[in-house]
């Protein structure tokens, strides 16, 4: 496993650590974590089609079904 280092504000750091403390888990765990989720949904996100993003407004509205007909 790689290492890196990173610097956090203070409020966030504190938060971290807070938490680390009230799970029993370390900071590295907490990071790892959050850091997977993350990713993972900016993937999902970045291949989602246009088609997918909008079908939640599709119906939404009243009128014609189709605007070319008269």
């Amino acid at each position: 496993m790689k290492a890196i280092s990173i610097k956090l504000p203070d409020p966030l750091f504190h938060d971290l650590a807070q938490r680390a403390k009230s799970s029993a888990s370390t900071q590295s765990d907490i990071i790892r974590t959050a850091l997977v989720a993350y990713l993972q949904n900016d993937v999902k996100a970045s291949t989602a089609s246009c088609a997918d993003r909008a079908s939640r407004w599709v119906g939404m509205a009243e009128g014609p079904e189709d605007l070319s007909t008269n």
